[in-house]
């Protein structure tokens, strides 16, 4: 790993307020500071909006915004399959609905096994 990376994760480890003054916004913009490209740091957005339980408004932004960035529709589920493990299945359940309305897909009943 990079020292300068080790560095930065060891300061924000121990909350050093200067390291989180410059990381929550002086400067350069999020996207920027992370080093991940646009497309996949909003998908890690759109990540969080699940994994936080977001209303659908935010995930119709937070897609919005990953599909500005270039991510495909395969990549938005992709994410709702990867946190499955992560966030459990009620969460997914739930952020699925939200994302049908928030793409424009109606889900007129649910899946039965």
């Amino acid at each position: 790993m990079d020292q300068r990376h080790g560095e930065l994760l060891r300061r924000l480890a121990v909350h050093d307020e200067q390291t989180f003054e410059s990381v929550l916004g002086i400067g350069l913009s999020a996207v920027d500071r992370s080093g991940l490209d646009a497309t996949t740091a909003s998908l890690v957005r759109f990540a969080s909006c699940v994994a936080s339980g977001a209303p659908v408004q935010t995930y119709e932004w937070s897609i919005a915004a990953s599909f500005a960035a270039g991510a495909t529709l395969e990549q938005v589920v992709g994410v709702l399959v990867a946190l499955a493990p992560l966030v459990g299945d009620a969460r997914v359940n739930a952020a699925a609905d939200d994302v049908a309305a928030a793409i424009g897909v109606e889900i007129s009943s649910p899946v039965h096994r």
